[in-house]
């Protein structure tokens, strides 16, 4: 179990260092004080999971006086939060500036009555500022009716004019309409946290019941039970209806887990713009905010580390993670993990599942937390055996295939490789051979996109699909065609070549990184390469201290491959068999069973 000590805003604010560039171009450093002032007023926002997150030195520093005031007649300190209100909510401050100067006592009144609330942190007001707030204004000293404090004052102040003489303050009779309206509405405006306590009685003395009383706790309050150990069993994080390779992970660990006999409990995680419309979890998962936290007392993260960090930790807080195992079942591509996420972003997990070996040597170089090795499962069981005509693909032909996503990397994916080995490996008035890529998430203005797209466009043997397929009609592209292609630089697992291997399909692809474990040069044509250092802007998250390297494709050889895959005859049940020895997913159950 992880040290819940660890799990601390210190380290939230870490991360929203790491995850936004934009905050490394605008402050100093992690250590500036600007930083500290932005995660205050504008981070704890951008991020739920520590929206209610603020330090005990924090409160001081945000309710520590930087000025006096007097309001209505009562002095005041001005806390610092009102200073940097005025420097990060432009917007409020415009809504007070009336033919040029400022309405000090108007924004004020914001500050208090609905920039705290706004920002989360009413409720961390300390005693001395609430009993600030609840000084009489003195005008309204008069008759039976309790006097205004200055609470209500600042409330009152932001009513057109209409509403402040139904309501007038300096009358009993307005006065006491006030106060009914006023503890009426202060829950859902966020002001309760900012009421003295001693108006209990007098809202008990109400004849009628009053909402703010409803949400005040008991001031004899039961303490907390010991909460009872988590049962045996995953909660499994993810992207459940995502429809790309680690939402795949997500729905193959769920079918190992049954396989398996493990409880499990679905937790899905919001893939952001990719297209989520994969329902095979449908009816078995819950989502990420739910209130309840997942049952068992092991979680699983289906997610790159990076998106552990962003979608889960940063988004739902500590409590995703405290009082549970925690497993990294991260997918990552290349040999090495950024130095700069190394001391942070491993604090969320006990343990890791590395995919390939590949993946289990580069874990153990970065962490000293334990690495195991458990392989993707893989499946081709939802294929959908549609005639080539139904992907508007020639019948005669001898087709390969790339499959790969836009929003990946490119440079890693390397396509472009794929096309010049087939121009180089076919003359070009052969034409029985086809090259089919099959891609989504393209964007005309891309340059990459548009480079591929030309030199595409120089051979008419080149096909290119480009709609999002669902994944039985996905699987039923690999079975309709011929040999499978990837070129690639880096790959965590490699899915789709394991996924083509079970349609017993000729592979050619480069012989390095993840697909190494599962494509064995009997039944299978692996491609030679060179290792070649990340370019700047090669990789998010990598830079040149990384010092990382990837495979670049020796296109020669990658078209000597090609014409082998044509020539040389595979048995297509030894390539089922090859890649079914590492990702079938009654093997994986098993592995699982033993990695918990």
């Amino acid at each position: 179990m992880l040290a819940p000590s660890k799990l601390n805003v210190d380290l939230a604010k870490q991360f929203a260092w790491l995850l936004r560039k934009d905050l490394r171009d605008t402050f100093a450093s992690k250590d500036d004080p600007s930083f500290d002032e932005w995660w205050l007023l504008k981070g704890r926002q951008a991020y739920k999971g520590w929206a209610d997150s603020v330090t005990p030195e924090q409160c001081h520093i945000l309710f520590a006086p930087t000025g006096k005031a007097t309001l209505a007649g009562v002095p005041i300190d001005v806390p610092k939060v009102a200073e940097l209100l005025a420097k990060y909510r432009p917007d409020a401050v415009n809504e007070f500036v009336k033919d040029g100067p400022l309405q000090h006592e108007k924004f004020f009144a914001w500050v208090v009555v609905r920039g705290l609330a706004e920002h989360q942190l009413a409720q961390h007001a300390p005693r001395s500022f609430v009993a600030a707030l609840d000084q009489p204004v003195p005008d309204t000293v008069n008759g039976d009716v309790p006097a205004a404090t200055l609470l209500m004052y600042l409330l009152w102040r932001l009513m057109d004019s209409t509403t402040q003489q139904a309501r007038n303050l300096y009358t009993p009779q307005g006065r006491q309409a006030y106060l009914g309206w006023f503890f009426g509405v202060v829950d859902t405006l966020g002001l309760a946290p900012l009421i003295a306590g001693r108006w209990r009685a007098w809202v008990q003395s109400q004849p009628m019941p009053l909402a703010w009383l409803q949400t005040q706790p008991s001031p004899a309050a039961d303490a907390p039970t010991q909460a009872s150990p988590k049962p045996f069993g995953v909660n499994l994080y993810g992207f459940a209806y995502g429809e790309l390779g680690i939402g795949e992970d997500l729905r193959m660990a769920v079918e190992c887990c049954e396989a398996a006999g493990i409880p499990f409990h679905v937790v899905n995680v919001d893939a952001g713009d990719v297209r989520q419309a994969d329902r095979l979890l449908e009816g078995k998962t819950h989502e990420l905010h739910s209130n309840a936290l997942p049952p068992y007392r092991n979680n699983i993260f289906c997610l790159p580390a990076f998106d552990t960090v962003s979608r889960v930790f940063m988004e739902k807080g500590a409590s995703a993670f405290e009082g549970y195992h925690n497993i990294g079942w991260w997918p990552w591509e290349l040999s090495v993990f950024p130095k700069a996420w190394t001391p942070y972003a491993f604090e969320l997990v006990d343990e890791v599942w590395a995919s390939s070996t590949f993946l289990e040597d580069m874990y153990k170089r970065a962490t000293d937390k334990p690495v195991k090795l458990v392989p993707l499962a893989v499946s081709v069981e939802r294929m959908k055996p549609y005639p080539r005509k139904h992907y508007g693909l020639p019948e005669k032909k001898f087709l390969f295939l790339y499959i790969f996503d836009f929003n990946s990397s490119v440079a890693r994916k390397n396509p472009m490789a794929a096309v010049q080995a087939f121009k180089q490996a076919f003359e070009p008035d052969d034409d029985s051979v086809g090259f089919v890529f099959k891609t989504m998430n393209t964007k005309p203005d891309n340059p990459e996109w548009q480079a591929f797209l030309k030199e595409c466009q120089t051979d008419k043997r080149i096909q290119l699909i480009t709609e999002t397929l669902d994944r039985p009609a996905l699987l039923g592209l690999i079975n309709a065609c011929d040999a499978y292609v990837s070129l690639h630089r880096a790959e965590g697992f490699g899915r789709t070549l394991a996924e083509a291997m079970l349609l017993g399909k000729p592979v050619v692809a480069t012989n390095y990184s993840g697909n190494v474990d599962f494509m064995d040069e009997q039944v299978t044509f692996p491609v030679n390469f060179s290792q070649v250092e990340l370019q700047p802007d090669d990789y998010q998250w990598v830079d040149s201290n990384d010092e990382a390297v990837w495979a670049d494709a020796d296109i020669e050889h990658a078209a000597m491959q090609m014409t082998s895959a044509i020539s040389t005859a595979k048995s297509s049940s030894k390539i089922r068999e090859c890649a079914a020895e590492m990702i079938d997913a009654s093997k994986v159950s098993k592995l699982l069973v033993n990695a918990l």
